[in-house]
């Protein structure tokens, strides 16, 4: 990244220029940034940073993002990030409704980039699973958590992997009928990608959701979701990624609505009988 702007720098025009000193010198900022917060922090227009893009031989501003979030990551540890969530929500009220916005953003742009195709052939390859493993690690084992208990309720045919020490030994039974979900963001889990790997070298249909194109399981994926998840603090916002997997699930449900039902009417029984709730 820094080699070709440095590179290209004397090619670039006034504004290809300003947009360039900016980059480098925030290069951490800039990779928490839509396009629209760049353009304005910046003080140029969206199309300028798109020119921008294309001008040093990116397909467009995800896969410019993709390196900038790469190069940012390299250098950065979580204090780093703390540090940096002091100065981007130093004014209380309105860093909090900054929080709210950047999530409304996030499920704006990660909807804008789904690929509506990918999206149904996915839901189909869940549904014609022999069986479906979820693999979500660290703070993504909440998600994990999450998708397993519905998808489970909706197919019953669901398995939640967390770590080596759960339910791992379950891959060895892995075959091409089955579908691997693989669910992964900011600084990669390496036991997700490792057994994300070996679903993919057995033949299992491959389902990624991460958050950039250098995600390490992108490789081994038949198909791939990507979720923005980046904010300027020590945490990742799981909003977007989750609305993704509400949406999954819906359409799922939907495809399945009596089976559905009818799982759900035995629950409902089940739950009055042992007065499950209040």
């Amino acid at each position: 990244m820094k080699e070709k702007i440095t590179e290209n720098y004397e090619k670039m025009s006034k504004t290809q220029k300003k947009i360039a000193n900016y980059v480098l010198q925030n290069i951490t900022a800039v990779s928490y940034y839509n396009i629209q917060q760049l353009a304005k922090e910046v003080g140029t227009s969206e199309a300028s940073i798109l020119r921008f893009c294309t001008f040093l031989g990116y397909k467009g501003f995800p896969e410019f993002k993709a390196e900038i979030q790469k190069l940012a990551k390299e250098q950065m540890s979580m204090k780093d990030r703390l540090e940096i969530s002091y100065k981007a929500y130093d004014d209380k009220e309105a860093g909090i409704a900054e929080i709210f916005q950047h999530d409304i953003d996030r499920i704006q742009n990660t909807l804008h980039e789904l690929d509506m195709d990918t999206f149904f052939k996915t839901c189909q390859e869940i549904i014609l699973a022999n069986k479906i493993y979820i693999l979500a690690a660290r703070s993504a084992s909440a998600l994990g958590q999450f998708f397993q208990y519905y998808l489970n309720m909706t197919l019953g045919n669901v398995e939640l992997i967390t770590s080596m020490d759960c339910h791992a030994d379950l891959l060895c039974d892995i075959s091409p009928e089955d579908v691997v979900i693989g669910i992964t963001f900011n600084r990669y889990s390496r036991i997700t990608d490792e057994m994300y790997r070996y679903a993919y070298e057995k033949g299992a249909v491959t389902v990624a959701i991460t958050d950039t194109m250098v995600s390490p399981i992108i490789k081994n994926s038949r198909y791939y979701f990507l979720t923005e998840t980046s904010m300027p603090t020590y945490l990742d916002s799981f909003v977007a990624p989750l609305v993704l997997i509400n949406a999954i699930l819906t359409e799922i449900g939907r495809n399945r609505n009596i089976e559905l039902e009818h799982r759900l009417s035995k629950l409902d029984a089940f739950g009055e009988h042992f007065s499950t709730f209040e």
